[in-house]
């Protein structure tokens, strides 16, 4: 194995703006086309990609399925409740330190599973795993189910937190992991404490003072908390020393990959969506997160194939379901094509960050505005502010994409 590490200049613009903007706009996206785990993998695997950009390792989609999976871990989080409370005066301040600390705990999972993603091997991510499970049904069982500490609403239709139990996740990896993954977890709490809580009080002071303005609060909670997601994880790259990856293994053939991929997305769809746990997607991962070491080639097929599945099932969904603009076996039949076709193009980046990034970031964005058309206040909807904001930033990452420096020297 290469031992070669490398180091971005810690003060590079690129080594900031790509990734904090890629993930910026993954969490708008999110809240947009998916929401739940599955759609907090667009983020996860955007800003572990743009990282990729920047970073002469010769494979990135391992760690980008970590990040994926990682960062959809606290998907599984309920905070719409705790929205509730801070977008009222007299509960302002508890919604407040409720978004931060769920905003806060969704990093410091994240990063450590990013990290350990970075430098994957067999035993260590299975210890991971198996640590993160155990201590999520800990938290779960000893604070959250018994609601000691509460950050939603027990007076009308109580939701089941999970927050303690991603806590003491959260903490076990950044145990395991040493130093490295301590640093890493505590500078993502700040950053996604701040992120939420912060962008929480955006939403809530404008939709408490300035209530007839009608502009999307929620959505600039989502931008907010992606940039300083993104910028604590970026700044966490461009300060630590990162390992080359592992020698590439042959990836089979395109049958056997594209089946793998399909096998792969229906059992995580399976788990999350019919295991009766609270964290079903947080087992699903985790077991996924086990195989990848094993199976590097279906890497990119976690990070980018099963996101974009998810994205499609989404907006057939609505088209069949919400919007009632259709019958919904058509529309899930076409969502299944676009999945394979989407796959298709995953193989053909040949491990790519860059060209994987593009794709995934701007099929999520045209899949946004067909969302936007179909909506049925008509095509007017494509004039919205946000959807105008997705394609700016979406411009933007492509721009910086194009324009990034030459790679470094590697660090002595």
């Amino acid at each position: 194995m290469n031992h070669t590490h490398y180091r971005l200049p810690a003060l590079a613009l690129p080594a900031i703006a790509l990734p904090a903007i890629a993930m910026m706009l993954g969490w708008g996206l999110r809240g947009f086309i998916g929401g739940g785990p599955f759609g907090a993998m667009i983020p996860g695997a955007m800003v572990v990609l743009a990282l990729g950009v920047l970073y002469p390792r010769r494979d990135w989609t391992v760690p980008a399925a970590f990040g994926a999976i990682g960062v959809g871990f606290g998907g599984e989080m309920t905070y719409g409740q705790t929205v509730g409370f801070i977008v009222k005066p007299e509960t302002f301040w508890w919604g407040f330190l409720g978004l931060g600390l769920k905003g806060a705990i969704w990093a410091a999972l994240a990063a450590p599973v990013i990290l350990l993603g970075l430098r994957p091997a067999p035993r260590p991510v299975a210890l991971a795993a198996g640590a993160m499970i155990l201590a999520t049904w800990t938290g779960w069982k000893l604070i959250s189910e018994p609601k000691l500490i509460y950050f939603s609403n027990l007076l009308d239709r109580p939701r089941p937190e999970i927050w303690a139990g991603f806590l003491l996740a959260a903490a076990a990896l950044a145990v395991l992991g040493g130093a490295t993954a301590r640093r890493w977890a505590a500078v993502a709490f700040l950053g996604g404490f701040l992120g939420f809580g912060v962008g929480g009080a955006i939403q809530g002071l404008g939709r408490i003072y300035a209530p007839d303005w009608n502009l999307h609060w929620w959505k600039y909670m989502e931008f907010f908390f992606g940039y300083c997601f993104g910028f604590a994880l970026a700044w966490l790259a461009a300060r630590t020393d990162l390992p080359a990856a592992p020698e590439p293994v042959p990836a089979p053939s395109i049958g056997l990959e594209l089946s793998a991929a399909a096998l792969t997305a229906t059992a995580l769809f399976a788990i999350a969506w019919h295991v009766e746990l609270r964290f079903a997607y947080l087992l699903g991962g985790s077991l996924l997160l086990v195989l990848l070491p094993r199976y590097p080639w279906l890497a990119r097929h976690v990070a980018c194939s099963v996101t974009f599945a998810a994205v499609a099932l989404d907006l057939a969904r609505y088209w069949s379901k919400e919007y009632q603009r259709g019958p919904a076996e058509p529309a899930y039949a076409l969502a299944g094509l676009a999945a394979l076709l989407f796959a298709l193009a995953v193989r053909r980046a040949n491990d790519d960050p860059a060209r994987l990034l593009n794709l995934l970031m701007w099929s999520c964005v045209a899949d946004a505005m067909v969302k936007f058309a179909i909506h049925p206040d008509g095509l007017r909807n494509l004039l919205d502010h946000v959807a105008a904001a997705f394609v700016l930033m979406a411009i933007a990452v492509s721009w910086l994409i194009a324009h990034r420096q030459p790679p470094p020297h590697p660090a002595p």
